[in-house]
């Protein structure tokens, strides 16, 4: 999984965008592990798509007000290179609001780097509504996006939890 995350996160660098360029370690990662917050795709061994879905929203984005409905907050998508461009990024995005239906959240919720705008079109294509970008000056992510917590029977049957 942290192969996976930092493949990604060169690969993000080598187009000029520097969101994960601090990289990822276990020491990082394994808080939101062990709260049981780290949902990966496997085929064989291997991981090739990963997704984060918390209870917590982030205080510097999210107003008291929203963090106190029944909300997930989705973090860390991503999808081995080798699978880029198959659709498993927006399979495992349903998934994830699937998954917040399940947990009875309301909506999903997530922020996303400010100046990648190609990722916010991503969003924007799998029904995600852009609801404010907040600018602040120790943080580059902020464009936040939300979208209902619904059942989808087809995300859920493709990607199978064990």
């Amino acid at each position: 999984m942290l192969g996976l995350l930092n493949g990604v996160a060169d690969w993000l660098l080598s187009r000029g965008i520097r969101q994960w360029s601090i990289g990822f370690t276990a020491e990082k990662m394994a808080p939101i592990i062990e709260r049981g917050e780290l949902y990966v795709v496997r085929e064989g061994a291997a991981a090739v798509a990963t997704v984060t879905v918390s209870e917590n929203g982030d205080a510097d984005f999210w107003t008291p007000e929203e963090r106190a409905e029944p909300a997930r907050y989705v973090g860390k998508l991503a999808t081995a290179r080798e699978y880029g461009g198959q659709g498993l990024g927006a399979l495992l995005l349903r998934w994830a609001v699937d998954l917040g239906a399940r947990q009875g959240a309301r909506w999903m919720r997530l922020d996303a780097w400010r100046t990648n705008y190609q990722l916010h079109d991503f969003y924007r294509k799998a029904g995600w509504d852009h609801l404010r970008t907040v600018e602040l000056e120790h943080r580059r992510s902020g464009a936040l996006f939300q979208h209902p917590a619904v059942s989808d029977l087809v995300a859920r049957s493709a990607l199978p939890e064990r």
